[in-house]
């Protein structure tokens, strides 16, 4: 029997929907291509296959990508990007070039025939070592047609086949690439390099020319509902082919992994699907993404509400046990990735947090410490030991370690009474820091002069922070790029925030001028940022079953041990356990953090989506925080779907009895507050802007980014003057599909119910009258509105009421007359607080390093005088205090570094008077001269 290479097209030689741009039409051509149409667009598929072979296993593994940027110099490799590699053919070395890794064929059609079903067979010439059989048919719903090839070997070895015959297009006539994950606007792989599967968020490759763009898409069918990684992943995807051209290619199997040793006669199948959009890149991203894998938006609340994760999780965050808080240190614990550190983020996330909650406690034990900790440490990663320098972490107390913006906003949230972060935040404006890794935070930027602009409202900040973003915009939003240099490899550039333009910044400046440029450039950072969330695979409409034998997972990052926390196995809904709307950490560790679960961008696609009308991104946001957990998370999906992380109680337990995520304790404040900023956007957003909270930006670090709430009072369908009040259990209400914002003002409660269900519900809410002191069995008339329209009044007696709210729907009420019982808010909001003095800050220089004496306040009751040293334990073996605050002098001492002292001033006294004795290693000592800190 004669051997030969037979390719099938099964096509539709009509439009697949007669009328419509969206349909497909394709018909042979005499040099035996295909030319598929698409409304204006045309594009000719050529018939040709590349297949690779090796005789030994191949050897896929992962190249080196570094975290850490002490060991960048390792590296070679100008992306950052942990690539397959492969043991190079007839080498002992080894190659991220597929092509290198084994024997080469290229196959191509000698003639084609076309049957009476519409089909085209492409007839290759007869071969003694394979036979392939591929089909391209019209799917049936006017989607893409899909491309299958049926490959059979007939001798055994590994191998892959690649389609290999899309439309090439020179690279620097092209309007834009994507190849999954780093390469977007013009960034084109420096040789060809492959995309597996586990590290597409969609499993694509594009060209755009000409205002249209081409790709190849891999069939929903050939990613089963799992969550991807290196060992189940079937294809590769590919940009740029061997002489240098743009060409979109699938290769399948995934040479080296499952299914990709063949045996002779044993026959490997596979579908793809080619891809035609009149438009950019976003347009067809969007389409392959909502056309082809049914993306949309499918989630609700579960057992809890937002509002219950937010509770457990700020009661987990005040846990001394299990939280990972270091009292001594004010951090917490890092040893999840440097042992012997501590790390923090924000002090406005706890700070707001107990705005919010209203809970003095938050901020004298958490906020307080890391306010501390970020005006004295030198970066936010600090070190027990001089020796520990994992990730660039610091034992030097050379503060402060916070942003400019940070600075200027405690000064805000502080309601301007502690001067020291106003003239920290103008001094830090001039002085380049490495704060986080070795990235190194610029002073005259568009984000530094926005934050001044704020800290002081002079003009000139503003008109600075414009002139540069102008420039910005000009340079990275409108200038695709073509290589790495933004992302800043050399000193820790690896997250998708390094990669993407700063659109969340360039948003906070469209919020600041409400100039349309900025919105747009946000709007297509966006976009492009969306491109690392995770859409697909699609979840099927039934049911899962995870954990099983009552096992959850073992974790990329506990590789090392070898037991599985306990958890139920449970069958759910598929859709809960989805990764969908996550995005892998970075670039370098997208392998061992899938599916992030600090999901900060949510909220702000929230607002883009509003202001820009994007549904799609809306769709993104509400997939990455809607449904997922009841407590703090831990870091993400981890190597398969699990429910254990899910659970109210998974994070209450030792740091050494984790084994499925990585558990990173500086991150639970972030994360509390991306869930408060998430709320409060939706309703912003849901309200059409009748409900609305002021807000301040925490910068932090890497992708941290967030608002916070709740130092000056928002409106609420037409009111004004309403504070954001949310304490614990301030409400409940029977259906956990309603989350809920709270807030009082005007002799009045006010609530904002959101249905997250695409059902109807009646919800039965009862007020808890420890904070809404109501009189029993009196009639309290309540307002009412339900979408955004004005209902009938309802009375609430004895604290209860019910009211319908729409699928999907915002239902809000005002409780008049209500009265409210405060905590923090009475000191916070006390007008009569006056702000402190510009002497209630001294840094006085010694032989033995700065000491630095400042006074912070909050309100009434609630100032603290802080003093902290440069010193270290090479230098002094310990240091006592010598303060008054008022008649008599006492004295407290610190024998460990980092040498500080934290105590609480007296509302009655005017002034701290102090100094220092230090004791040095050979028994001698030394002495500050007193100094006075002013109120």
């Amino acid at each position: 029997m004669t051997a030969s290479l037979v390719v099938t097209l099964l096509v539709a030689s009509m439009a697949l929907l007669s009328a419509d741009e969206s349909a497909y039409s394709i018909r042979p051509l005499p040099d035996r291509s295909v030319e598929v149409t698409r409304g204006p667009m045309k594009e000719r598929f050529r018939p040709r296959f590349t297949v690779i072979r090796a005789d030994a296993d191949p050897e896929m593994a992962m190249t080196r990508a570094f975290s850490d940027p002490r060991r960048r110099t390792q590296m070679t490799d100008p992306e950052a990007y942990a690539l397959p590699s492969w043991q190079k053919q007839g080498s002992e070395g080894r190659t991220d070039v597929l092509f290198e890794a084994g024997t080469v064929q290229t196959v191509e059609a000698a003639s084609a025939n076309t049957t009476s079903t519409g089909a085209i067979e492409w007839i290759f010439p007869a071969r003694d070592d394979f036979a392939l059989e591929a089909t391209i048919e019209p799917a049936g719903d006017g989607k893409e047609p899909i491309l299958s090839f049926r490959f059979t070997p007939k001798r055994a070895g590994w191998y892959t086949i690649g389609y290999t015959g899309a439309p090439e297009t020179d690279p620097p006539t092209a309007e834009g690439f994507w190849q999954p994950l780093v390469w977007q606007e013009k960034r084109f792989p420096r040789a060809p390099l492959l995309t597996a599967e586990f590290m597409a968020t969609l499993p694509a490759t594009l060209v755009s020319r000409n205002g249209a763009t081409l790709g190849l898409a891999t069939d929903p069918a050939e990613s089963p509902y799992r969550l991807p990684n290196i060992d189940n992943s079937r294809f590769g995807l590919m940009l740029r082919n061997p002489a240098g051209g743009a060409q979109p290619m699938v290769f399948a199997p995934l040479f080296g992994k499952a299914g990709s040793r063949m045996e002779a006669g044993r026959a490997f199948a596979f579908r793809m699907r080619p891809v035609l959009v009149n438009g950019n890149w976003y347009a067809a991203f969007q389409h392959i993404a909502k056309s082809l894998f049914d993306f949309r938006d499918l989630r609700e609340n579960t057992e809890h509400s937002l509002n219950d994760t937010i509770t457990n999780m700020i009661d987990f965050a005040m846990d001394d046990q299990y939280s990972g808080w270091v009292p001594d240190l004010k951090g917490f614990d890092y040893a999840s990735d440097v042992e012997g550190t501590v790390k923090v983020v924000s002090a406005l996330h706890p700070l707001s947090v107990a705005l919010l909650r209203d809970d003095p406690a938050i901020y004298r034990r958490r906020a307080l410490p890391v306010t501390e900790y970020l005006m004295s440490r030198e970066k936010y990663l600090f070190s027990e030991a001089t020796h520990i320098e994992g990730q660039g972490a610091s034992h030097n107390m050379n503060g402060p370690s916070a942003e400019v913006s940070e600075l200027a906003e405690l000064f805000h949230v502080t309601r301007e009474r502690s001067p020291v972060f106003h003239r920290y935040a103008l001094e830090m404006a001039k002085t380049p820091r490495a704060l986080n890794l070795d990235m190194v935070s610029e002073t005259n930027t568009f984000q530094n002069n926005l934050a001044l602009y704020r800290l002081t409202g002079e003009q000139r900040y503003l008109d600075t922070a414009r002139q540069l973003a102008d420039a910005y915009v000009e340079e990275r939003i409108d200038t695709p790029q073509t290589d790495f240099t933004d992302v800043h490899v050399e000193t820790g550039g690896q997250f998708w925030t390094d990669f993407a333009p700063k659109w969340v910044d360039l948003f906070e400046l469209y919020e600041e001028t409400g100039d349309q440029r900025y919105l747009d450039a946000a709007t297509r950072g966006a976009e492009r940022y969306a491109s690392f969330c995770w859409l697909y695979p699609t979840p099927p409409a039934g049911s899962v079953t995870v954990d099983l034998d009552n096992k959850a997972p073992i974790g990329w990052g506990y590789r090392g041990r070898n037991f599985h926390m306990r958890t139920p196995e449970q069958t759910l809904p598929a859709w809960r356990v989805s990764q969908i709307g996550l995005t892998p950490e970075a670039s370098t560790t997208f392998q061992g953090n899938p599916a992030v679960l600090l999901a900060h961008y949510a909220a702000y696609f929230l607002r883009v989506a509003d202001a820009s009308n994007d549904p799609f991104l809306r769709a993104v946001a509400r997939s990455a925080v809607i449904g997922r957990y009841a407590n703090y998370p831990g870091y993400d999906i981890n190597v398969e779907f699990s429910d254990v992380y899910a659970r109210a109680d998974y994070p209450r337990r030792l740091f050494g009895a984790f084994s499925y995520n990585q558990v990173y304790y500086n991150h639970v404040w972030p994360h509390i507050a991306l869930l408060v900023d998430y709320l409060v956007s939706d309703v912003e957003v849901r309200s059409k802007h009748e409900i609305t909270f002021p807000s301040r930006y925490a910068q932090g670090y890497a992708y941290l980014q967030s608002k916070v709430y709740g130092d000056r009072p928002g409106t609420f369908y037409g009111d004004s003057g309403v504070r954001l009040w949310m304490p614990k259990h301030i409400v409940s209400i029977g259906d956990p599909q309603i989350n809920y914002l709270s807030g009082y003002g005007n002799g009045n409660f006010y609530l904002a119910l959101a249905n997250e269900s695409p059902r109807r519900s009646q919800a039965e809410i009862q007020l808890n009258r420890d904070y809404l002191p109501y009189s029993v069995g009196k009639r309290y008339r309540v307002r009412v509105w339900h979408d955004g329209k004005v209902s009938d009044t309802i009375a609430a007696i004895d604290g209860r009421l019910t009211v319908p709210i729409s699928p999907r729907g915002l239902t809000a009420l005002v409780v008049e007359e209500m009265p409210v019982f405060t905590r923090l808010h009475d000191s916070y909001f006390d007008q009569a607080t006056k702000p402190l003095s510009a002497e209630s800050h001294r840094v006085q220089a010694t032989s033995l390093g700065n000491v630095t004496g400042m006074m912070i306040s909050m309100g009434r009751r609630e100032t603290n005088a802080f003093v902290w040293l440069q010193a270290s334990e090479k230098q002094i073996t310990s240091a006592t205090l010598h303060y008054r605050a008022g008649q008599s002098w006492a004295s407290m001492v610190d024998d460990a570094h980092p040498f500080e002292f934290s105590l609480p001033i007296p509302d009655e006294e005017h002034a701290f008077e102090y100094y220092v004795e230090l004791s040095q290693p050979g028994g001698g000592t030394a002495r500050t001269t007193t100094t006075r800190l002013l109120r």
